[in-house]
Order: C-alpha cells, then structure tokens, then sequence
C-alpha cells in the first residue's frame, strides 16, 4: 500500500510518487485510456426509466451497441436503470442519469473489457444548452485529472437513445462514463473504505489540499470529506481511499452544480453566506500552510494544460470557452496576490 503523505516531502518527489501512481493498472482499462469522443447507441425502455422515481429503481433490459475502429459493430445485452437523487426529480431534469450493467465474461477484445457497472453523466433536459452544461462538467473532471491521478477517469460519448417501447428518431446526444470506484482504486493501489464518518486529521494532507482547493476553483461547496448524509458511507460528493485508520485520500466528484458550470438547478448555499454560486468559498480545514501553499502553487504551475484543455474541448461553444476560461482567471487573479489568497483561504479548524 502506498503512503500517500509521501507526496508532501519535496515537489520533486511529488512528481515522481504522481507519475508512479498514474501508471498502476492504467492499462487494463481501454475505455479510459483513449481520449476520442466514442459513439454508441443505447436501446432500453427509456420513458419507463425516465419515470421510475422509486428509492430503489429496478433495472431493465437493454442493449448497447457501437462500431469499432476496424468497422465491425459490437452488440451486447445490458441492464439500465435510473441513478442519483437530484437530478431524478422531474422538476430538475427530464432524462436521468443511468447505470449500466454490463454482462461480465462477455466483453474481451472490446473497448469495455474489464468493465461491469458504469455511471453515465447524461443531458438533463434536450435543450442545447444542457449540452453545454454537460460539457462544462465533464471539463471539470478533466481538470481534476490534470491536477492529481487520484481523481474519477472520465470518457466523453455521443450517444444514441432509442426507445424500445415508443416509436420516433433516436435522441442524439453527448455524455460521459465515469470509471468505476473499484477500478479508481485498483488503478491507484489503494483499499476502498465503507467508513461512515472520519476524522480531518485523517485526511492525506496533500491530497486533502489539492481536492480542497480544486473545490474553491470550481465554486463548489455542495460537498464533505468527512462525513456523508445518515445512512451513508462517506462521503458527501466524494470517496475516500486509503487503509483502514488512514490516511484517506478524498476523491470528490459530481460537478454539476459548480459556479464553473452553473446550470439553472446550481443554487447558492445561503448557510454558508454565499450569495451567488459562482461566488467561491474556501471550505478546506486548517493544516501545515506550506502544503496548502504546495497545492496552490501546484494549480498555478498547471494553468497552461488546464487552459489548452478548454481551448480544445470538443462540442463547446467559442462563447463558452472564453466565459470558462475567465472564470478560471478569476481564481488565479485571486491566489496571484498573498493578501488576496490569505484572505480567500481562510481553514476550517478540524473536527
């Protein structure tokens, strides 16, 4: 088991331990190793999953095909079934996220090998502009793979949704896999945990920080490293990695309702004072100032890559890159100057 807190000895050495990281298992995994935009069609009964607003949706039959690289077409027979909490409200999205369940022992030589349930980010609603949220967010999961490894691999898609009990064209429209906790963790080396609640101090420094500051980038509070609601393992919008005891390593995720992407459903929390959600605030606990300095700096040294992936997201609006781009200036305007930054990244005692 790897010692995450080695990553806080010297950037050289962070770097190396990353890279080390990055590598264990990556191979394993053809859905996330590949950067092009996959096109696949998804055949299920998808108004009577859109309509299942039940604790415990069942899962329906359904079928997911797609072409290869070499021009065949593979087909397989899988499982779909509603997922989430918010966005399963009618009131918020008309299509809701999906599970997907794949047969094991079916999928060698194909681009899902070694995959068996997968969460797949959808549109929310038809409209264009859902498009663009969804982009936005997928970007969002993208940066966090810029910053650290111990983050949610992500694919983008364009998918075709025909309705197997209804009649008319398919639905065309982009979404995205997320990699699956299980194979985060065997791709890190590191033990998943069922823990329902942990100490701050339990928290990996380094990784802490970085997730803690990646959050004030993007305007996200709708999160907690610590503990999650009742009835729940931790955490809130995040796992946690790590042997049992510690240190835990968080991995936030479920970015939709950043100020970065800013949909309709994305509401200020007004117990915390914000008035606006893209207005940040620091909701990292107090610890060693230098590695909260470190993580900082290590955002600073990566603006290029962070910019150049918003230059070339596929399928994003010129429009909405610049507005992307000036949001994500905003935050460095804002840790360019020490008073600023003090004043902006003031901890939490830990609890």
């Amino acid at each position: 088991m790897r010692i995450l807190s080695a990553l806080l000895v010297t950037a050289a050495v962070t770097s190396l331990t990353v890279t080390t990281i990055a590598s264990a298992g990556q191979a394993s995994d053809r859905l996330f190793a590949d950067e092009a935009v996959t096109a696949l069609t998804l055949t299920a009964p998808f108004r009577a999953i859109s309509r299942d607003r039940s604790a415990d949706p069942e899962y329906r039959p359904g079928t997911l095909s797609y072409t290869t690289i070499a021009g065949t077409t593979r087909e397989f027979k899988i499982k779909i079934r509603p997922r989430g909490k918010s966005r399963r409200d009618r009131k918020v999205c008309s299509f809701p996220p999906l599970r997907l369940n794949l047969p094991k022992g079916k999928l060698d030589n194909s681009v899902f090998e070694n995959q068996n349930i997968l969460k797949l980010v959808t549109h929310c609603k038809t409209s264009e502009k859902y498009q663009r949220y969804l982009l936005k967010e997928f970007l969002v999961y993208k940066m966090l793979n810029v910053l650290t490894p111990v983050s949610f691999n992500v694919r983008l898609l364009k998918v075709s949704y025909v309705d197997s009990e209804k009649d008319g064209e398919p639905l065309e429209r982009y979404g995205f896999f997320i990699e699956h906790k299980k194979r985060l963790a065997a791709r890190l080396d590191l033990a998943t945990s069922d823990v329902m609640r942990i100490r701050a101090t339990d928290l990996d420094p380094w990784q802490a920080s970085i997730a803690e500051v990646f959050q004030y980038m993007i305007s996200n509070t709708d999160y907690s490293f610590i503990a999650a609601p009742a009835g729940d393992a931790c955490c809130h919008n995040a796992i946690i990695l790590g042997p049992p005891g510690g240190p835990y390593a968080p991995v936030p995720y479920d970015f939709d309702r950043t100020g970065m992407v800013a949909p309709p459903s994305a509401l200020p929390d007004e117990n915390l004072g914000q008035r606006n959600v893209r207005d940040r605030l620091y909701r990292g606990f107090c610890r060693d100032q230098a590695v909260t300095d470190r993580a900082v700096d290590h955002t600073v040294d990566k603006r290029d890559e962070l910019e150049g992936l918003i230059r070339n997201q596929v399928g994003l609006e010129e429009g909405d890159k610049k507005k992307f781009l000036r949001y994500l200036e905003s935050y460095y305007n804002i840790v360019a100057d020490e008073k600023r930054r003090t004043r902006a990244l003031k901890c939490r005692k830990p609890i």
